[in-house]
């Protein structure tokens, strides 16, 4: 049931409890209940809101004001973070099944979209009131971290504006203040950059070996502690780039449109090549695609982009070469299309159950076609 205006007075009553750390389970109980009606979502929007105004109202700079509630607004466009879902189908699950499992994955969504409010809330409040001096009360940098579990990917705007995009598995941090001199992160894992332009305050991201230092543009940086290479990709804009070569040096160069800069973690080499950007930079919009990518690197996304494990147990596989694009497929249905376009087989191993009620990764192993 939708919530009336004779409740709004206990909903702010309990929003205010909620994000001061007080409400009991009973109520936080209350609050989830509301949540799982999605008519709810214009008076829930407009009571975070209203809790928003309380707390930028202890602020006396009117063009902070101005300034914060341009960024709420831009928080609130992207209050539901994409919940990227292995949604795989079973012929044999009923039609009532499915419209359940969908609805605990709505519910999850709506929750876990309220239940990150206070923070953004609290992270933005520190960054352009309380903190707004550039000293916390310790005189110390405070550092917030974003993660995004493996198999999910999710988006959220940070203080100055820029809007980021972290893939599966991914870790971005960055400190309040943020805008001193540089506007400093730190990246791993991967991550769509479209920074806010500040030609006074530089953009810095630190990935692993490389170091990226933008005034506003947008670009992609791969920086997975796994895996052997480093890279960065330009979309637009400029990129100054400044990493450690095989011989102890400080090297600096600039990263134009279009190209892809990899930089090998075990030789300390970097090498700059022209590229079809969107093959980098899809995966922000739900897309996986690959142009002449050999069977491993193939691979190498599917197990990111669905949590898996896939292995390929012939080694002349790897050299395959495989070309196609997804948007919605399963991991079933890519499978089945590699299967029709490729010469090979697979097998699919259940997960397992650990002694702390957490499972395996499922186990996917592909062999050739005999």
């Amino acid at each position: 049931m939708a919530v009336n205006r004779s409740e709004y007075t206990k909903i702010s009553f309990l929003f205010a409890k909620y994000l001061n750390g007080t409400c009991s389970k009973t109520e936080a109980d209350e609050i989830v209940s509301i949540l799982e009606d999605s008519e709810n979502d214009i008076s829930l929007l407009d009571e975070v809101s209203n809790q928003w105004d309380r707390l930028s109202s202890t602020q006396n700079d009117e063009s902070n004001l101005i300034e914060n509630q341009q960024i709420m607004n831009q928080i609130l466009d992207k209050l539901h973070h994409r919940i990227h879902l292995d949604k795989e189908k079973d012929a044999n699950k009923t039609v009532v099944l499915k419209k359940s499992v969908s609805k605990v994955f709505t519910l999850f969504s709506r929750v876990a979209a309220i239940l990150i409010l206070p923070l953004l809330i609290y992270s933005l409040y520190l960054s352009y009131g309380k903190f707004k001096t550039g000293s916390s009360a310790a005189g110390r940098l405070v550092w917030q971290t974003v993660k995004t579990p493996a198999g999910m990917q999710t988006d959220f705007v940070l203080p100055d504006g820029s809007h980021i995009w972290l893939n599966s598995g991914s870790v971005l941090s960055y400190p309040l203040p943020f805008v001193q001199e540089k506007r400093e992160v730190t990246l791993t894992g991967e991550a769509f950059f479209d920074v806010t332009r500040d030609n006074a305050h530089p953009f810095v991201v630190a990935a692993g070996k490389m170091n990226i230092e933008v005034k506003g543009t947008r670009f992609n940086v791969i920086n997975y502690t796994d895996e052997k290479f480093t890279e960065l990709i330009l979309e637009s804009g400029s990129v100054h780039l400044i990493y450690v070569d095989h011989k102890g040096d400080k090297n600096e160069t600039q990263i134009k449109p279009g190209e892809l800069a990899t930089l090998d973690n075990t030789r300390n080499l970097l090498s700059v090549n022209k590229v079809d950007v969107s093959k980098y930079t899809a995966w922000k919009e739900g897309m996986l695609i690959f142009r002449d990518d050999q069977m491993d690197e193939v691979v190498r996304k599917l197990n990111r982009w669905f949590n898996v494990e896939i292995t390929l147990q012939c080694p002349e596989l790897k050299d395959y070469v495989y070309t196609a694009t997804y948007r919605d497929e399963t991991l079933p249905q890519i499978l089945e299309l590699l299967k029709i376009s490729s010469p090979i087989e697979y097998s699919i191993t259940d997960r397992k159950r650990l002694p702390d009620n957490s499972y395996t990764k499922r186990k996917i192993t592909i062999t050739k076609r005999n």
